[in-house]
């Protein structure tokens, strides 16, 4: 019955718009299905379309740029939500969950500016059928009254159990616009942070449909709380699709920043980026932090100081340390292996040595090529004997990807 409904709803919106013929095959889901439906019918006045959503949100983020909808269209891919659009009400959002329900149903919101809207459908079926009303009202076809019935009759209110948790593709876009992420980019600026409590909650590792979604909420909470990224031990970037992994390098990055008191990688790309706008704001970040971290220098040692000769201790962040661990099972992986002849009681000065080579990388990428080279020529390391290639994809699967 429920498939009926779909297909009745598929048809209905097909000849609402007056499309010739019968629909073409669409996807085999019902998500690819109305994806599809959207997709080929887009050219009609009267259609609803899928949003184009913004590319790579983050140098936005970063540079605080309110200017576009970078923050909103985030939560949508992280989200994992298909937004679209209809002509003639620009200030609505519908938002459709790419994941189902437990009855197998994929639900309908509505966003108005960046909040829930008023009405929401259960499933597609209800939705192509408000959608079907609304085109034919459009036209001419149906008056207010008999819209407002359609959309009474094929709406309905999402406040059960589902929507009370992250479970839900609202609460998720929801929880992730009431993140800091955008504030916590001007605050280092600043040399300051937002005050953010972390809920205590374990990260979800369940791999149950949408865990990516929550995980990534549960990272960026996390991340805010405590300026540090680790991943739980069940789970690798390389287990994650890209908009996630996206989100892990853009944190990564973040923290490094941090704790190594440089500009940002991303705020340097996009001050020499080719948009104008990014750029300038951009300049402006740089300039707050060179004003802050100059004001905060360490005055020049006392004399005294100059004939130190023990070099101070080698200082840990919560992202060296997640690293070190992670380089000293790598490292003795190799030794098991014959790859690596390494005397034991040179093992932590290398590590150090590592360790200090990867936090001041630009990226993960950038981090893996730093020690690779830096291992092969450790003098703390005897014999090394894959290739440069094999060291950095032996680290790059132990490391996570």
């Amino acid at each position: 019955m429920p498939q009926q409904a779909f297909l009745k709803g598929i048809r209905g919106y097909w000849d609402a718009l007056g499309q010739p013929g019968a629909p073409p095959e669409l996807g085999e889901s019902r998500i690819d299905a109305f994806i599809d439906l959207l997709h080929v019918t887009a050219d009609d006045e009267h259609a609803f379309r899928l949003l184009k959503l913004l590319d790579s949100p983050y140098a936005g983020i970063a540079v605080g740029d309110t200017s576009r909808p970078w923050r909103l269209h985030w939560a949508l891919q992280v989200g994992e939500v298909e937004p679209f659009v209809a002509a003639g009400i620009d200030d609505l959002i519908f938002v459709a969950d790419t994941i189902a329900d437990h009855q197998g149903r994929h639900r309908v919101y509505t966003l108005k500016d960046g909040t829930r809207g008023d009405f929401e459908f259960a499933d597609l079926a209800g939705a192509l059928r408000w959608m079907t009303a609304q085109v034919q009202h459009a036209k001419g076809r149906l008056d207010d009254a008999e819209l407002q019935e359609v959309q009474s009759d094929a709406s309905a209110l999402l406040d059960d159990e589902w929507e009370e948790g992250p479970t839900s593709a609202l609460f998720i876009v929801e929880e992730l616009l009431d993140t800091p992420l955008p504030e916590a980019w001007d605050a280092i600026s600043r040399g300051q942070w937002p005050m953010v409590e972390s809920d205590g909650s374990d990260a979800p590792v369940d791999r149950e449909d949408g865990w990516q979604r929550r995980l990534s909420l549960w990272l960026t909470r996390r991340f805010l709380a405590s300026r540090s990224l680790a991943l739980p031990s069940e789970i690798t970037v390389s287990d994650m699709d890209a908009v996630h992994r996206s989100l892990v390098d853009h944190l990564i990055d973040f923290e490094q920043a941090i704790h190594a008191g440089d500009v940002p990688r991303i705020i340097d790309e996009a001050a020499g980026g080719g948009d104008s706008r990014l750029a300038a704001l951009a300049h402006d970040w740089i300039e707050r932090h060179d004003s802050w971290r100059t004001a905060a220098s360490v005055p020049a040692p006392d004399e005294d100081d100059l004939f130190q000769e023990e070099p101070a201790p080698f200082q840990h962040t919560p992202f060296t340390r997640k690293l070190m661990q992670a380089l000293s099972g790598s490292l003795d992986g190799m030794v098991e292996r014959g790859e690596l002849e390494l005397d034991p009681d040179r093992k932590d000065a290398l590590l150090i040595e590592l360790v200090t080579a990867g936090s001041d990388a630009r990226s993960v990428k950038h981090m893996l090529k730093k020690l690779t080279s830096t291992l092969v020529d450790s003098e703390h390391v005897e014999e090394i004997y894959p290739s440069d290639d094999k060291i950095q994809d032996r680290l790059k699967a132990d490391l996570g990807g």
